[in-house]
């Protein structure tokens, strides 16, 4: 690969958790002390916090394994008693994590914005490739799983620096590469190894830009992401 690269982030970024979100507010339902919304961050917080954690202890575990601790964790957070949801249920919205997450609008109109202009997209994700691909391939995008990195391959979660030096690695050849995400963390790493930056704003507000900085482009639509990475690293870009 000699040209430019777009290496997206995934969950969150290409893909939100309206589809987990659902189904969770059906299972919390009759628990009023926390709502689904408030509930189901505190879960991925959670879920994040151990990976990263353990990435830093360099007792790595892939984050699909941290997902149910996460969840009983959360229900001690929020004061719900783990008898009173059943295994079955917890296991159902683990699987709708992993395999049925909802593709971001506009997401195949930036694919085909990026492509077209000359760009080869990848991915960086915590999730393995094979469920990377699953979802792309469910919203009936074409993303080939050689371009599909995980944070598995190198032992390591974002933002620790060995997972954006593994990208580089990998595209040693790339005329250059530009790191998405809807997670100003995760481009602090990539702005870190010398990555361009491109920020998509959803689920997060700006204080989060204040705590890890500024990003190349910025935009509130994934299809307006795809136009401010051409307009800016584009052939015939100044």
């Amino acid at each position: 690969m000699t040209g430019p690269c777009v290496v997206f982030d995934v969950v969150g970024t290409c893909f939100g958790y309206d589809s987990v979100a659902d189904k969770l507010e059906n299972v919390l339902a009759s628990h009023a002390t926390i709502s689904s919304d408030l509930f189901f961050k505190a879960w991925m917080s959670n879920a994040e916090v151990d990976f990263q954690r353990l990435s830093v202890l360099q007792k790595f575990r892939p984050h699909s394994t941290l997902l149910k601790k996460a969840f009983h964790t959360t229900m001690q957070d929020a004061g719900i008693a783990s008898s009173s949801l059943a295994p079955a249920d917890i296991d159902r919205l683990i699987a709708q994590y992993a395999d049925n997450l909802t593709p971001r609008p506009g997401l195949a109109e930036l694919m085909h914005t990026l492509r077209a202009a000359g760009f080869t997209v990848y991915c960086c994700s915590d999730a393995s490739p094979e469920r990377v691909q699953g979802y792309f391939a469910k919203a009936g995008i074409e993303m080939p799983i050689e371009n599909l990195f995980s944070c598995d391959m190198c032992k390591a979660a974002k933002p620790d620096p060995k997972v954006y030096r593994m990208v580089k690695e990998k595209l040693a050849s790339a005329e250059l590469i530009v790191f998405a995400a809807a997670h100003a963390w995760d481009l602090a790493g990539a702005r870190n190894e010398g990555f361009g930056t491109a920020y998509y704003t959803v689920g997060e507000d700006e204080t989060c830009v204040e705590v890890f900085g500024e990003a190349d482009v910025v935009a509130d639509t994934l299809p307006q992401l795809a136009s401010a990475i051409v307009q800016k690293w584009g052939k015939g870009a100044a």
